[in-house]
């Protein structure tokens, strides 16, 4: 006996699509034998036509939507079927095999597609190769005896060194700018004289020349 998988090869339903490619990954994980037949292909139009006629649309389907799987001439179902048999270990009576074909069925994981398996792959947002790195960066952070608090304090400590050394630049220029006035305050303007100082020496000189002048 011979399961047979009609298929549409050229069909633009992204769901048919997918549908046809998980019947088939099904049926080869479980090491069932299968053949396809492509009903768009110009010379099986007999096997379009008898797929039409024997197995049964759903819905507002007038005709059958492929996947359609037979064994031979006996109708067994649809994707939505094959996919309801899997999950319930059923396969076997689905497909109508014999005991001695049941007993060939293989038992474990059913293929599933790529975008599925990476999906799987996926926990918590974190793939299993973040997981990894994650767990070496711990095992590393184990033997070097880092944690994160000490990274986390280097940088404030650093901060706050640079302030400490600002307020003493700050205190030193203050003082020198304290001491700048002090010293810019014994200074006596130019119209008033220190009265401690010695007086000037006139130029007598120039003085007796300019009296002279005028007399």
């Amino acid at each position: 006996m011979v399961i047979k998988v009609y298929l549409s090869l050229i069909s633009c339903s992204q769901e048919v699509k997918k549908n046809q490619q998980r019947t088939v990954m099904i049926l080869e994980s479980k090491n069932i034998p299968f053949t396809t037949i492509d009903i768009t292909d110009p010379g099986q139009e007999d096997s379009k036509e008898y797929m039409n006629e024997n197995a049964k649309p759903k819905g507002n389907n007038k005709v059958p939507v492929t996947p359609q799987i037979f064994n031979e001439a006996e109708y067994c179902g649809d994707f939505d079927d094959l996919d309801m048999a899997n999950e319930n270990d059923e396969l076997g009576e689905f497909l109508r095999l014999t005991d001695e074909e049941k007993k060939r069925i293989k038992i474990g994981i059913t293929g599933i597609l790529p975008e599925e398996r990476a999906k799987q792959q996926m926990t918590n947002g974190v793939t299993a190769a973040g997981r990894e790195n994650e767990e070496q960066n711990e095992e590393q952070n184990a033997v070097t005896g880092d944690h994160d608090g000490e990274a986390d304090a280097t940088p404030e400590a650093a901060h706050d060194a640079e302030g400490e050394s600002a307020v003493v630049d700050g205190l030193e220029e203050a003082a020198e700018g304290g001491v700048g006035e002090e010293a810019g305050a014994a200074v006596w303007p130019e119209e008033e004289q220190d009265p401690f100082a010695a007086p000037k020496e006139e130029n007598l000189t120039e003085t007796h020349i300019e009296d002279e002048a005028e007399a």
